[in-house]
Order: C-alpha cells, then sequence, then structure tokens
C-alpha cells in the first residue's frame, strides 16, 4: 500500500544532485530502492486499480509507466541518471504524437500531476479545436465542470494573437492555446510524504475525467 513518499527519496536525490554518475548511484542503490523503486511500485498499484475503474485503454504493465533511475544514454550530455521521476499511465498511439495521459512528476523541485498530451502537434490541437467548435454546448460545460472544481490549472502557450475572440470567453481559454495540460504543481509539502497525497491525485483525476474522454474522442 501507498504511504507517500520518504526522507530516502529527499538522501538519494541530493546525492544525485550533488554529483550525478553511475558510482553515485550505486553508492546510494539502498536509498534509492526504499526512497523511490518501492514507493513508485505502490504509487503504481494504486493507480492502476483506480484507472481500471476509468478507462481500460490507459492500462499499462509497470515498465511502461514509471521512470528508470538512467536516463538514455544518447541524450543524457553527461547526466546518465534521473534527478526526477514519475508515473504515467498513457494511450498507446501507434506514432506517439498526441498521446493523452495522466501523470505524476517529482524531483527536488516539487512535484505536480495531471491531464497531457504528450508529444502534441499542430495536427493534433486542430483536432481538438475543430471537435469543441463542434460540439460547443458540450465542450462548454465540461470545461466549466473541470473549472468549477478548481484542482488543475489549464497550461499551455498562447497565440500572440487572437483568432477566436468571437468565441464564448470559456472556449477562448482552449482554442487559443498551442497545447494544453491540465496540471497542479506544487514544492515539496508535507503531504508529499504521507498517503494523502493520494487523495488528492484521486480528486485531481476525477475531476478531469470527462475533459479526458472529450480530448480522446477529438484526438
Amino acid at each position: 500500500m501507498f504511504q507517500g513518499f520518504n526522507e530516502s527519496t529527499i538522501m538519494y536525490y541530493k546525492a544525485i544532485h550533488k554529483e550525478n554518475s553511475k558510482k553515485v548511484y550505486q553508492d546510494n542503490e539502498q536509498l534509492y530502492l526504499e526512497g523511490v523503486k518501492y514507493p513508485l511500485d505502490e504509487l503504481y498499484f494504486e493507480l492502476y486499480n483506480y484507472f481500471n475503474g476509468v478507462d481500460r485503454d490507459l492500462l499499462s504493465n509497470r515498465r511502461r509507466c514509471i521512470s528508470s533511475a538512467y536516463n538514455d544514454a544518447r541524450f543524457c550530455c553527461g547526466t546518465p541518471i534521473k534527478e526526477y521521476f514519475y508515473v504515467r499511465f498513457k494511450l498507446n498511439r501507434m506514432n506517439k504524437k498526441n498521446a493523452l495521459g495522466f501523470f505524476f512528476d517529482a524531483s527536488l523541485d516539487g512535484y505536480k500531476y495531471g491531464l497531457n498530451i504528450y508529444n502534441p502537434d499542430a495536427n493534433g490541437m486542430n483536432k481538438i479545436r475543430e471537435y469543441i467548435l463542434a460540439n460547443k454546448h458540450y465542450a462548454k460545460r465540461v470545461i466549466e465542470d473541470f473549472n468549477e472544481a478548481c484542482l488543475l490549472e489549464i497550461q499551455g502557450e498562447k497565440y500572440k494573437k487572437e483568432y477566436y475572440s468571437k468565441e464564448d470567453i470559456i472556449l477562448q481559454e482552449w482554442l487559443e492555446r498551442k497545447r494544453i495540460s491540465c496540471t497542479h504543481e506544487e514544492n515539496l509539502s508535507p503531504v508529499f510524504y504521507e498517503r494523502e497525497i493520494l487523495n488528492h491525485i484521486f480528486s485531481a483525476f476525477d475531476s478531469v475525467r470527462e475533459v479526458y474522454f472529450m480530448l480522446k474522442e477529438a484526438l
């Protein structure tokens, strides 16, 4: 059962942040197991059970959902060890573009969770806009319910020029963006070390569930 993260989580990442090397990882492997791997495994199984009741298309094995300790050697640029960790449940897309998914990410800087579109492109955003414009009443209700819950924040760079100024202001917030994510971010607060963080995550995911299905249909 997931009980939150712990002091070993912080001690491990402080060591890696001080010197990012395979030797430091090996010297601190027990901290990694206690503070990262074991809690992540427990969080994965809690989220797996949750998403089993949301959309089974999101379900994937542990290896696909949980970050590894090592960075990809092709892109690590002298930092072989990850200085962050995550659990992500994403829809499996053949071309890997515009993959909708829920996430929990954390590092020494803090943690965040929510709904994201991975590897987005202009075509994906165009599909979302077209869907919203073709289903304005439904989209507005979904977005209003999401806004009222106020557990996640809509994020994503906006265009400098307004293209949809004549549309309802509720829809404009989504139509005018180059990309979209729904995210909660905060520093490492006491709840990070408690099971209570799981309830926060579940509540946030519940609040964006209809948005997820709307975006899934659009994409």
